[in-house]
C-alpha cells in the first residue's frame, strides 16, 4: 500500500501537474485518503503512474492496479507512448495524462469511479465528493484533495 510515508523509490513528482484545469505546483499529491495515496503520477521517460483501489468500504485495504505504469491486475490496461499514457479498468478509461516537458504534465481526463472513488473530471473541471474545482492553482507540495481515514 502506498502512503505518504511509503512512496515508491522510483517516484519523482512533476514540478507542475495540471489536473483537469487545476495546477499543482511544487510536487504535491493529487488525492490522499487518510494516509493512503491511491493515485501517483510522476515523471520519467514519460508519465509514470501508480494506481491502487480500495477493496473494502472502510478504505483500510488496497489492491495495486498499476505499478510504475505497468498493469498489476488482469482487468487493467495501460497504453503508453513517449509522452502520454492512458489507463483503463475493465475497458473503461480512468485516466489520460500527457507529459509536456521533463517538469510538467497535464491530466485532461480522470474518472476513478470504476475503482471505487468518487473523483472525476475533464479538461474543464475536477469533481471530488460533490465539490467541483476549476482553474485553481495549488502550490507548496501539499495535497489537492484530502479525505479523512475512511471512505
Amino acid at each position: 500500500m502506498i502512503t505518504r510515508t511509503t512512496l515508491p523509490s522510483t517516484y519523482k513528482p512533476y514540478q507542475t501537474l495540471t489536473i483537469c484545469s487545476n495546477k499543482l505546483i511544487g510536487g504535491g499529491h493529487i488525492v490522499v485518503l487518510g494516509e493512503v495515496l491511491p493515485l501517483l503520477i510522476g515523471k520519467g521517460e514519460g508519465p509514470t503512474i501508480w494506481l491502487q483501489a480500495p477493496t473494502d468500504k472502510g478504505g483500510k485495504c488496497y489492491i495495486p492496479l498499476v505499478t510504475a505504469s505497468v498493469a498489476s491486475h488482469p482487468a487493467v490496461g495501460v497504453v503508453s507512448s513517449n509522452d502520454s499514457l492512458t489507463v483503463s479498468v475493465g475497458g473503461v478509461p480512468v485516466i489520460s495524462v500527457k507529459q509536456l516537458d521533463q517538469d510538467s504534465a497535464v491530466i485532461d481526463f480522470l474518472d476513478l469511479r470504476p475503482v471505487g472513488l468518487n473523483i472525476y473530471g475533464n479538461a474543464a473541471a475536477l469533481t471530488a465528493g460533490g465539490t467541483t474545482f476549476s482553474q485553481n492553482t495549488f502550490s507548496g507540495g501539499g495535497t489537492l484533495i484530502a479525505f479523512g481515514g475512511e471512505l
